[in-house]
């Protein structure tokens, strides 16, 4: 199922927060799901896209936010996207368009990356 068109939001609306994905696959950041209107038992819809896991709320959502307030990323997902159980992830949460994306280490990499050869490049700062 493709993701549907984001809605534009104001500048400052992003919420970040960094995670460890635990022994059972699961990230937790109660600020961030709060921010979300996320409560426990929430359903949610959770797929890959560029190596990313984007999960929504959404009523036929076959996940759910657990107690005490994490979500699991299924084996294939953390597989298809290169997260490994003890992987620290950043975790951004969309309140406009109400969703949160898991961003694993390699995606960091790649971003931060390129910010840095493109700020610092010829010794130029």
């Amino acid at each position: 199922m493709p993701l549907a068109r984001l809605a534009e939001r104001p500048a400052g609306t992003l919420r970040f927060g960094i995670a460890t994905i635990d022994t059972n696959g699961r990230v937790a950041d109660a600020a961030l799901f709060r921010a979300l209107g996320w409560t426990i038992d929430t359903r949610l819809h959770l797929q890959t896209c560029a190596d990313l896991v984007v999960v929504v709320a959404d009523e036929q959502g076959v996940f759910r936010l657990r107690p005490p307030g994490h979500v699991r990323i299924p084996a294939t997902a953390r597989h298809w996207c290169r997260l490994d159980l003890g992987a620290r992830v950043l975790l951004a949460a969309d309140p406009v368009n109400g969703l949160l994306v898991v961003h694993p280490p390699a995606v960091l990499e790649e971003l931060v990356g390129g910010l840095l050869n493109d700020r610092f490049r010829d010794g130029a700062a």
